[in-house]
């Protein structure tokens, strides 16, 4: 995989005299500049770098954009050899528009290759003298995917929100280098493919929000400067999904996905929906699908909504914001049990019994950020039935990705869960977090105040991030059988809360813990503390009861817990429950008397 040195360009470049004082005056005005150095060596010619979509064992598309119109061609071939075939598109490219210049996209499926197997390509103009478009760069190389059921061991990467031009919480339309840095790191980060937990260009996904090589400015080529999407796009197949930002046919243009979708009967086009809770009927892009590489079986799915047509929804299932409005929609639209979505997630997951299986989408079942808090309609609460989080514990998947909140947040799993992340601080505005206390299930979080300008962490023993970059980040994921690793990166390149999962069969329960003591601390507190438990496989939890209702999760390196609500003078009996990966669990009970 070759690697992309940085692009100079011209936010970063000074000019003299009269020079200056006109790009002050476009800076202090949001105005595009005109490029100066977008991608050195590359044909004036391409407005888009070529970037990668709808990987499968045997083909790929490769999408870019370019100042003219005709049938182009992608060249491609094994290492060494990167022009020895070629496919040209069936149709002229499609006109789009970015900050008013004419361009047109161009998308070429690359068939009939050979399963887990590198390939480098090129791109031409299909004019009768072609013009390669990546003119002295170096041919991007990228490999196909790994078979069902190969033992090969792979990686993936999972990012979301982002394409935004704010930096450092100020939208002035100058370089965000966090979101550059962690473009950088995803180029070279050596992962076959990329999870989106949505949200792409800010704010509405327009082709002006995506951009391309030559224009900048606040809201302008947020996602395909040279500085961001360009490198790690060449190389790196995404797998799109929705989010509440975009929710147009531009995403399904700039990120198709149709090979993949109509191989697992996903969908992936747009839909009309009828009014839920009074919103207005729309048509809205609508993506969930299904995907194998190696023992694992990948379900990108939708769970999103349009933030401006909820009718007349308050979300009142959430904590304390007008926001989760949006949740409660996407909860009627897509997650009924007689939903299109739930049907096909439904037959999906029970026609691929066992084996490792993960989730990406962009509500999230569980998030401390107080203005994009936990998805209360999609995870499953004691009490509640026929969520999405139940569909997929009871199916067997074991890991779920999420964005949405501008946070980094890993959450274990209650009873009937299944462990998650957040994962949206690919770029956008980053979020607080812990601003209505930290949840017991929240293992590890990371937010930024820009108001007070300093690091959120949850819970108290998380390091307090000492600038944005630190929060900022991808999650770098290795999978070797049934074995997954996540290490999440922030921006400046540093890795922390590296977790792995054995998400393998297993029937064996762990020990339970003891001995557990229950101590009166205040008034109306009952300290509970008990011994480590151990597992054959891998201890995950440990679940809290008082008189045989749930009371909490805490991760498996807490070993105490405070109950608040204890009434005395009472008595209670208090169990807890060590819970291994695959739900097996064992407990101790005392009772109390206070």
């Amino acid at each position: 995989m070759p690697v992309f040195a940085s692009v100079g360009r011209r936010r970063g470049l000074h000019l003299a005299g009269a020079a200056v004082a006109l790009g002050a005056l476009s800076a202090a005005l949001a105005a595009p500049t005109p490029a100066l150095a977008d991608l050195p060596g590359a044909s004036p010619v391409l407005t888009r770098a070529p970037y990668l979509t709808d990987l499968t064992p045997t083909s790929i598309r490769v999408t870019w954009a370019t100042t003219t119109r005709s049938r182009q061609t992608v060249k491609y071939g094994p290492i060494g050899n990167c022009t020895a075939n070629s496919v040209t598109s069936a149709t002229l490219g499609t006109t789009i528009t970015v900050n008013g210049v004419t361009e047109y996209n161009n998308s070429v499926t690359v068939p009939n290759l050979s399963p887990d197997t590198p390939y480098c390509y090129r791109v031409f103009t299909g004019d009768a003298t072609p013009v390669d478009l990546l003119g002295t760069n170096p041919s991007p190389s990228f490999t196909t995917m790994v078979p069902g059921a190969s033992p090969t061991p792979f990686t993936f990467a999972v990012f979301g929100d982002w394409g935004d031009t704010t930096s450092n919480g100020v939208n002035s339309g100058a370089v965000n280098q966090d979101q550059a840095n962690v473009m950088s790191r995803l180029a070279a980060s050596g992962a076959r493919f990329a999870l989106s937990t949505g949200d792409v260009a800010y704010p509405s996904g327009s082709q002006t929000n995506y951009g391309d090589l030559q224009q900048s400015g606040v809201n302008i080529s947020g996602v395909f400067a040279p500085e961001y999407y360009a490198a790690p796009g060449q190389v790196l197949p995404m797998f799109a999904t929705n989010g509440n930002h975009g929710r147009t046919a531009t995403l399904l243009s700039t990120w198709p996905e149709t090979a993949v979708a109509a191989a697992s009967n996903g969908v992936y086009s747009q839909v009309s929906y009828p009014s839920f809770f009074g919103s207005t009927p729309a048509s809205y892009p609508t993506t969930y699908y299904a995907f194998t590489s190696g023992g694992v079986r990948f379900y990108v799915l939708d769970a999103s909504w349009s933030d401006s047509n909820v009718g007349t929804a308050d979300g009142n299932n959430c904590e304390g914001t007008d926001h989760c409005a949006i949740y409660q929609v996407d909860a009627a639209a897509h997650w009924a049990t007689t939903s299109a979505e739930y049907q096909w997630l439904q037959q999906d997951l029970a026609a691929h019994p066992g084996g490792v299986k993960v989730a990406a989408f962009h509500f999230p079942l569980r998030s401390d950020d107080p203005t994009e808090p936990d998805d209360e309609y999609l995870k499953n609460n004691p009490g509640s039935s026929n969520t999405l989080e139940q569909l997929l514990h009871d199916n067997g998947v074991g890991l779920v990705f999420n964005g949405h909140s501008h946070i980094y947040q890993r959450n274990v799993a209650p009873p009937g869960g299944v462990p998650s992340y957040v994962t949206g601080g690919a770029g956008a505005k980053l979020s607080s977090i812990g601003g209505h206390g930290c949840h017991p299930t929240d293992a590890y979080g990371l937010g930024w105040s820009y108001s007070s300008n300093v690091g959120k962490r949850c819970p108290s023993t998380v390091p307090v991030p000492s600038a944005d970059a630190n929060v900022h980040h991808f999650l770098l994921v290795s999978v070797n059988g049934s074995t997954l690793t996540v290490t999440p990166t922030d921006s400046l390149g540093n890795t922390f809360d590296v977790q792995s999962y054995n998400l393998a069969a297993d029937g064996t329960a762990p020990t339970a813990p003891s001995p557990l003591t229950v101590t009166r601390t205040a008034s109306t507190t009952m300290q509970l503390t008990w011994g480590a438990a151990t597992d054959d496989t891998q201890l995950a939890t440990y679940d809290v009861y008082r008189d045989g209702t749930y009371m909490a999760t805490v991760p498996r390196e807490v070993l105490t817990f405070s109950d608040k609500t204890a009434v005395c003078p009472a008595s209670y009996t208090y169990e807890v429950r060590a819970r291994d990966l695959a739900g097996n669990t064992a407990g101790t009970s005392t009772p109390v008397t206070c």
